[in-house]
């Protein structure tokens, strides 16, 4: 690769210094188009099938890693509405013998009563 200095031109920006000088990478005529070697990628070595067990066993357990920590946040969202619902139904039996209980006088929207 040849590397070669040039000065600032109209098509690259501007940084404040009008004279600058900018390092250019000129493109190699003795790079090839081919960038991998056909002889070395159809090259297998003898640990290749090895390798590939293992790469698929992390995999595999990666997967189980990803599936058990979103059930286990879904199971901690089932209790955390289990707690919610019960909450909710202990509100509403309240309010229910509230709203049942005897009293002498016109319950009004708005007001608030105490029951002893």
């Amino acid at each position: 690769m040849a590397v070669c200095k040039s000065s600032s031109s109209g098509s690259l920006p501007e940084s404040g210094m009008a004279n600058a000088e900018r390092l250019l990478v000129q493109p190699s005529d003795s790079v090839s188009g081919q960038l991998v070697s056909v002889k070395t990628v159809h090259r297998r070595a003898p640990t290749d099938l090895v390798e590939l067990a293992n790469e698929v066993n992390q995999a595999n357990k990666f997967v189980r890693a990803t599936a058990h920590s979103k059930l286990q946040q879904i199971a901690e969202q089932i209790r955390f509405l289990q707690e919610q619902a019960k909450h909710v139904l202990e509100t509403a039996v309240q309010d229910g013998e509230l709203h049942n209980a005897k009293c002498n006088f016109k319950k009004r929207p708005g007001t608030v009563y105490h029951l002893y």
